[in-house]
């Protein structure tokens, strides 16, 4: 039938075998089957033209119609039922987002789709282009919120706060000098330091456009430790403000606010473009985006 459909569309053999990615003798023959398999001639060479008989003319509608039918139906993508799905879904993180989002999210996955494998995975900064992962969660600056690594998406508006010691004797409120001219503590998933210690971060790019650098005195392998250094030294911390919200109850810590320029700070998601249409990792996108509008 797409022969058929080809050809009356064409009103030419060469250019119908072409239309359908055939040769000129392979379309023939298919035209021959049909005359046959119709008992009619179906098309008739006419100046130069294949005009159609009286009886291609009556199938021409019903044809091409079923065969747009057929075309609409095997575009259609499979509803999706979360309670029927199976298998892994790999979601990289950096661990700010442990005591937050990640609780919450891995409770509603397991009630909406119980059988989904989750394995979440520590994110590294330098490697979001090599990391094969269906989901991605980072830190991101707006003006940074796209670096080429796929598709993104803001998760929620944050700020900047500082993590200090309540024995620590740096005078408070802080300025901008005093906050440069302290030891600081950092994690290295989230700032990446060079062997002469100077920090790559948002907080760094702030500091050097005012031609100001810090001391990155500690840097741990993770941030979970962050605020219990910053408690026993005399070492301060900056973090997004929402991640600290579960830190309240740590003896012997203040958060108090970072002494920089008002920049907004957000979490971004981030995918590759090859599974953008994925019913599966659609609507693990979408689970992750309203549980953390829900946070």
């Amino acid at each position: 039938m797409l022969a058929f459909d080809a050809l009356m569309a064409e009103r030419n053999v060469t250019r119908a075998a072409q239309h359908n990615g055939l040769s000129q003798p392979a379309m023939s023959k298919a035209l021959s089957r049909l005359r046959h398999l119709l008992d009619d001639r179906l098309f008739e060479l006419r100046d130069g033209r294949m005009e159609p008989t009286p009886r291609a003319l009556e199938l021409a509608g019903p044809i091409h119609g079923a065969l747009s039918d057929i075309s609409r139906t095997l575009k259609l993508p499979k509803a999706f039922e979360p309670r029927e799905a199976t298998g892994a879904v790999r979601i990289a993180t950096i661990d700010l987002h442990q005591s937050t989002l990640l609780p919450a999210l891995v409770a509603r996955l397991r009630r909406e789709a119980p059988g989904l494998d989750l394995h979440f995975q520590a994110i590294e900064r330098h490697r979001l282009h090599d990391q094969a992962c269906d989901r991605r969660t980072r830190p991101s600056h707006r003006a940074n919120s796209r670096r080429g690594v796929g598709l993104t998406e803001p998760l929620w508006r944050d700020r900047l706060v500082t993590l200090i010691g309540v024995n620590n004797p740096l005078p408070l409120p802080m300025t901008l000098d005093s906050f440069a001219g302290a030891d600081h503590a950092v994690d290295a998933g989230h700032v990446q330091v060079d062997a002469n210690g100077k920090g790559a971060s948002l907080v760094d790019a702030i500091l050097a456009a005012r031609g100001l650098t810090r001391r990155i005195a500690v840097v741990l392998p993770s941030s979970a430790g962050l605020p219990f250094v910053v408690a026993k030294t005399d070492l301060i911390a900056t973090l997004p403000s929402r991640i600290l919200k579960d830190l309240a109850a740590i003896t012997g810590l203040k958060v108090v606010p970072a002494p920089l320029p008002p920049v907004e700070v957000s979490p971004h998601m981030l995918w590759h473009p090859r599974t953008q249409s994925v019913a599966l990792l659609a609507w693990i996108r979408a689970m992750i985006t309203e549980t953390a509008a829900e946070l």
